[in-house]
């Protein structure tokens, strides 16, 4: 390979960090994109988290870490209701 072609270290390191960057991005959209048609993330189904539409004490979707308003979940599949609960409730910290 003559001097000319060959990639310096540096190079190749900002390429892949510019790669990387790019599918971070694209995952990003490509999520939003799924909610924006009307599907949420999670993947887990409602029965097996023991999803409820009801809360458990004041533990509920709403302050909960995995909600994603006005209707989505991290976790559980489907929509699932603001005042409801289910087994992967995790606290918003403050």
């Amino acid at each position: 390979m003559s001097e000319e072609n060959k990639i310096s270290r540096r190079d190749a390191m900002k390429g892949m960090a510019v790669a990387v960057g790019a599918v971070a991005v694209g995952s990003m959209m490509g999520a939003g994109t799924a909610m924006a048609a009307g599907k949420c993330p999670g993947t887990t189904p409602k029965a097996t988290l023991s999803y409820q539409d009801h809360p458990k004490g004041k533990d509920h979707c709403a302050v909960c870490a995995n909600f994603i308003a006005p209707h989505c979940c991290k976790v559980v599949a489907g929509p699932v209701s603001s005042n409801g609960y289910c087994l992967a409730f995790t606290q918003k910290s403050a």
